[in-house]
Formats: structure tokens, C-alpha cells, sequence
């Protein structure tokens, strides 16, 4: 059984309106959700192969604060900021058959719609930082609509 966790940004801030959507930071409550989330996933003992994420700068600081001290392998793939529902697909097919559990960080509406296309489960709102959880039983190439199972579906503010 393979896992596969979707990890959408924390809060950016929009305090500079002058930077780029790329180059948005967090906010201050973004930190704290990343941070919170964080703990969540560490209380969970998971552990993951490899991280697949956006380059984009609320996404890599999203990663610091939600690992702070161990830090799992990350890949940046550019094709993830503002990506369709195919390209996060063709992300997935591109994962190595030996690798049994990696994590997505991303954008909206992307993580949202894997996380319903895969799970085949309605999820009213996806909210930033927020953090999916599914389990798939077929090779990494050949994830398909409804092929897994939602293991979790964790809201920062279900923590706060």
C-alpha cells in the first residue's frame, strides 16, 4: 500500500502588493498554521520517501515551518505552481515504483481537485494548509479517479 499526503500552502501575505504571486511570504498566521499542521503530521509517525513541491516562496516556507527540524527529501517541480488536474497526474506517474510514501505541496484549486479526483469524495472546502491523507494500491503510473482511500482530511483550524 502506497500513501500519498497533499499538503496545500499556509496563508500568504498580501501585505506587498508590489511582489509577484510567486514571490508572496507567509503571514504571520500562515506560520502559525504551517507550524501547527506540522505538528500534527510529526504526531502522526509518518514517515515519507520524498517531498514533491511548488518552488514558489509561501510553498518553501511553507515546508521550513511545517518540517522545522527534519526535513525529508524535497524535489521543487515547477510544473506544480498553478498547475492543472493532469499535470499534478503526470507528477504522480513521474514517482519512482520503489518509493512508498511522498507528499505534494501545492496551490489551489490543484490540491483540492487530486484530492477529490483520487479519493472519489466530495470535500466542501480545502482551506490553505490544509492536509489530505490517502492511501492508493496501484503503481504510482497508474493512479486513476476513486483509486484511493482518504486516510485523513486535517484542517488547521480543527487544531486551533
Amino acid at each position: 500500500m502506497k500513501t500519498i499526503h497533499f499538503l496545500r500552502h499556509a496563508k500568504s501575505s498580501w501585505d506587498d502588493f508590489e511582489l509577484r504571486d510567486y514571490d508572496r511570504p507567509l503571514s504571520t498566521r500562515g506560520i502559525q498554521d504551517a507550524d501547527l499542521m506540522g505538528n500534527y503530521f510529526r504526531s502522526k509517525k509518518i514517515k515519507l520517501d520524498l517531498v514533491i513541491s511548488s518552488p514558489s516562496k509561501r510553498t518553501t516556507e511553507t515546508l521550513e515551518h511545517f518540517f522545522q527540524f527534519e526535513r525529508p527529501k524535497v524535489q521543487f517541480e515547477e510544473s506544480i505552481y498553478h498547475a492543472t488536474l493532469d499535470e499534478i497526474l503526470n507528477v504522480i506517474f513521474s514517482v519512482p515504483e520503489d518509493t512508498e510514501s511522498i507528499m505534494l505541496v501545492g496551490h489551489n484549486p490543484s490540491m483540492h481537485e487530486i484530492t477529490e479526483y483520487l479519493s472519489n469524495k466530495f470535500i466542501n472546502k480545502y482551506p490553505t494548509c490544509c492536509l489530505a491523507s490517502l492511501a492508493v494500491n496501484t503503481e504510482w503510473n497508474k493512479v486513476v479517479r476513486g483509486c484511493a482511500d482518504m486516510n485523513f482530511l486535517k484542517k488547521p483550524s480543527e487544531l486551533r
